[in-house]
């Protein structure tokens, strides 16, 4: 099979074109004719070196896949060859073919398209997993989503306000329209001190870490729950009479089925970016784009002529 392999970590030029072998199959592992990845920052960061150098190259990276079971491993009980499905995994996607557990797949319904479907299984899934579980939102607490315009934070605005939550969210100014248009929320600029006139909060997610998560503690009342996912400030967190602590997407069949369900209903909705032929030129720039700026909306490529 073709595969996009990193040799080194750093600049794009890392990634080359091999012809590889067809993954083996573990017992409850399910093969899968790849359609499409999104470019998860994830991604971006593995690939530029910045999520560390310990893993031993070369590899195949690449952390979503959407396509069709072409094979399944002998105790797979709940899929069957032909089925198409959803899944996050720790690298291995940029392929035409992927090998995906059981426990991590789900079945896209048939309203979802490809593009959809992989647009969602990381950042999208992580913001419903962190609202309704990591958070336990409930109706009528006031909530802060920081970041709310991204990935992560846009569907976690969506499922708060689902929910029936009072929700805020931070953004640049830009994209307050953008936050406005999932109904009733309110948008915060990022660039104020809005800790000094905000207060009360229930909730707060933390897509961004570091200092902002002192700001998400202060807005915070006695017993309020912080959660972040790009590292708190833990000392200076102590100070605060809080629940805080670091969380993680664990990228499980549930909570993606549950996402499904709710676009289904059209009760949440994605921003698609670019979407483009999965090829190495494209990879490379695509990921470049990526480490120069945000891109806007999710960046899918297709393997229609990989």
């Amino acid at each position: 099979m073709k595969a996009i392999q990193l040799e080194n970590y750093g600049p794009v030029t890392g990634l080359n074109e091999i012809n590889t072998d067809t993954p083996k199959l573990l017992k409850k592992q399910l093969l899968v004719k790849n359609h499409a990845v999104a470019i998860d920052p994830y991604d971006v960061k593995f690939i530029a070196g910045k999520m560390g150098t310990s893993e031993e190259l070369p590899l195949i990276p690449g952390s979503s896949v959407v396509g069709e079971v072409v094979a399944i491993g002998s105790d797979v009980t709940d899929f069957k060859v032909g089925d198409r499905i959803a899944a996050t995994r720790h690298q291995k996607t940029y392929a035409e073919l992927v090998p995906v557990g059981q426990s991590v797949a789900t079945k896209v319904p048939d309203s979802i398209d490809d593009v959809h479907a992989v647009a969602t299984v990381i950042g999208a899934a992580t913001g419903y997993q962190m609202i309704h579980r990591d958070l336990n939102v409930q109706p009528g607490q006031k909530v802060l989503i920081q970041g709310g315009a991204g990935a992560v934070g846009s569907v976690a605005v969506q499922a708060a306000l689902n929910i029936g939550a009072q929700v805020y969210a931070t953004a640049k100014p830009a994209d307050f329209d953008y936050l406005r248009s999932f109904g009733d929320v309110t948008p915060v600029d990022y660039h104020t001190a809005y800790e000094n006139e905000l207060s009360g909060f229930d909730a707060v997610l933390d897509t961004i870490g570091g200092s902002v998560s002192v700001q998400s503690a202060k807005i915070l009342k006695s017993g309020g729950i912080l959660r972040g996912l790009a590292g708190l400030d833990e000392a200076a967190l102590s100070a605060f009479d809080i629940d805080a602590a670091n969380t993680f997407s664990d990228g499980k069949r549930p909570n993606l089925e549950a996402l499904f369900a709710d676009m289904v209903a059209g009760k949440i909705k994605l921003r698609i970016g670019q979407i483009l032929p999965f090829t190495l030129t494209n990879l490379r720039n695509v990921h470049e784009q990526a480490r120069q700026h945000s891109l806007q909306g999710k960046t899918v490529l297709t393997f229609d002529t990989f």
